[in-house]
């Protein structure tokens, strides 16, 4: 049997509010979940398994008919989807109401439940959230009913306040694929028994690393997952090196240069780090509004001469605080506290 398996796809978020791309990111999203539909028509699997969060918020009527219309396009395949805890099906929600089509099968139960499939010899159980928050750990008690069949979970959670699991439990209860979603950094919790799918596409700045869906190809005896990366938008962090001689234009240049050089679907989150004059201040609003740049933190140390403070200083409170300081003995706290009390002081001063 032959599956493909997705998750957290969030169609209807936009990313990155205020940034001039958002706009181009949230339509990006519904464009890899289309084209994903359109990998299926060609590749045909027998399953399309959607382990929740299909949606960001409670989807929309209109957008409802927006996805039923691309599953109508994948006949072939059967679609197995549950609501995760973003969009838990609330009591008003156009989940209740929606006529999907004849090959989508969707969970409308806040309690595991099953459909059959004999001709794929093939069992998928699910549930879907009715509450932004499920602490019980629902699927760690779970059996399947005919261990015949080839048995799947789709499940969704994975941390304390979102159905917790044990995937240990799960499999020694006897399934043989349990299809994760929720947490967003995808990747092989048991090597071709257990796969948490990740989102399709980062949502989050913080969703750093590759996203995309998985293919699958099982047995009772044997099960073969590979991942697929979709690169519309790949967040990176990354730290840019600062020195007591590094000036603002020397940053703005080595962020341009490193925008250059990488991939134009790889947005940045940057940190200035090491030491710098404490004269020079960056202009990080500034930086943060170059393309793709989603923003720009420092953790920067200053570059203190303390014999010249002292030196200028010898008759004042910050002269009497770093020669007091130097007689103790040196250690990388004291080394901090005399830095951060001579930032204090002389913050201080500036303020005088």
């Amino acid at each position: 049997m032959k599956f493909m398996h997705i998750s957290d796809v969030h169609l209807g978020v936009k990313p990155d509010a205020g940034k001039a791309w958002s706009e181009k990111r949230a339509q990006d999203i519904w464009d890899s979940f289309a084209e994903m539909i359109e990998i299926a028509a060609e590749e045909s699997p027998d399953f399309l398994l959607i382990s929740g969060d299909l949606f960001h918020k409670q989807p929309l009527k209109r957008e409802l008919k927006e996805v039923c219309g691309l599953f109508a396009r994948i006949p072939q395949t059967k679609v197995l989807l549950m609501a995760g805890n973003h969009d838990y099906i609330q009591q008003n929600s156009f989940y209740r109401t929606c006529e999907w089509p004849e090959n989508v099968c969707f969970f409308p139960r806040e309690e595991v439940m099953c459909f059959d499939f004999p001709e794929q010899n093939t069992t998928v159980y699910g549930l879907s959230y009715w509450h932004r928050e499920i602490r019980q750990a629902l699927y760690d008690e779970v059996f399947p009913k005919n261990t015949d069949r080839i048995n799947i979970l789709l499940a969704h959670g994975g941390d304390e306040r979102h159905i917790p699991f044990s995937v240990e439990k799960i499999l020694r209860h006897g399934f043989d694929y349990i299809a994760a979603g929720h947490i967003h950094k995808g990747g092989q919790l048991v090597q071709g028994r257990a796969v948490m799918a990740g989102a399709l596409e980062p949502t989050d700045c913080n969703d750093t690393g590759a996203h995309g869906y998985w293919m699958g190809d099982i047995g009772k005896t044997y099960c073969e997952v590979s991942f697929y990366p979709v690169r519309k938008c790949e967040y990176c962090h990354e730290a840019v090196e600062v020195t007591p001689g590094t000036t603002g234009y020397d940053v703005m240049r080595q962020i341009k240069e490193l925008l250059a050089e990488r991939p134009a679907y790889q947005y940045f989150r940057i940190c200035l780090q090491g030491y710098k004059d404490p004269d020079v201040i960056f202009d990080l609003d500034k930086l943060s509004h170059l393309e793709r740049i989603v923003d720009v933190t420092e953790q920067l140390r200053p570059d203190y001469d303390y014999e010249k403070l002292l030196a200028e200083h010898e008759n004042s409170l910050l002269g009497a605080y770093i020669a007091a300081m130097q007689k103790k003995r040196q250690d990388p706290v004291a080394a901090k506290a005399l830095e951060y009390g001579v930032s204090a002081l002389l913050g201080h001063e500036i303020c005088r």
